[in-house]
């Protein structure tokens, strides 16, 4: 159910961006989950307990690009998330 809450709330959140940015910052949404992913997918080669990518995943690695992949990648070492 919280999915669900959590859909919704991207959903509006990203509609909103769209009126008021328009679709260059859709763009670059695109662009730094692509790129998030990537990295996601080369990490998990490399490391043992991969990094599951899930919704809060991609989320991060969306709305942070590489710095969001980073974030992501420090908290799995430390085991405080994504373990």
């Amino acid at each position: 159910m919280e999915w669900v809450v959590l859909l919704v709330v991207v959903g509006l959140f990203l509609a909103v961006l769209f009126i008021r940015r328009g679709i260059r910052l859709l763009w670059a949404l695109l662009i730094n989950t692509i790129m998030g992913l990537v990295l996601i997918f080369l990490t998990n080669l490399f490391l043992s307990p991969p990094i599951p990518i899930n919704l809060l995943t991609i989320l991060i690695s969306a709305i942070g690009g590489v710095i969001g992949w980073l974030i992501i990648l420090i908290l799995h070492l430390l085991g405080v998330a994504f373990v």
